[in-house]
């Protein structure tokens, strides 16, 4: 049986990956990224990088491949009254074998 993509990912979101810094440190890309995404909006308690608790607005979850970064900018519901850019608070990975697509968790602010 084959899923199309739309099944697992039916919206769309932007991301602006948090590049490495070099000599004035990290810095944003310039352009977005468009990404398939199943966007959900719920209040999460997660861990940021340096270990302390914060609360997540939305769930994005996103191709495995697109390997989006942590820090990253990502706007949800693009061109919509709810639009609304957030951080990457914490990534994590779903790997699944075929028929199911193996998939990143973004959290975000």
């Amino acid at each position: 049986m084959s899923w199309s993509g739309w099944f697992f990912f039916p919206h769309v979101v932007e991301v602006r990956d948090l590049l490495p810094g070099g000599s004035l440190g990290p810095r944003y890309a310039t352009s977005a990224r468009n990404l398939e995404a199943e966007v959900i909006d719920q209040q999460e308690l997660v861990r940021n990088p340096d270990g302390e608790e914060v609360t997540s607005s939305t769930l994005v979850t996103v191709p495995i491949e697109a390997n989006v970064p942590l820090g990253s900018l990502v706007t949800v519901w693009p061109g919509g009254a709810k639009e609304r850019t957030a951080t990457v608070l914490r990534v994590g990975r779903d790997e699944n074998d075929p028929p199911l697509p193996s998939h990143e968790v973004l959290w975000l602010t």
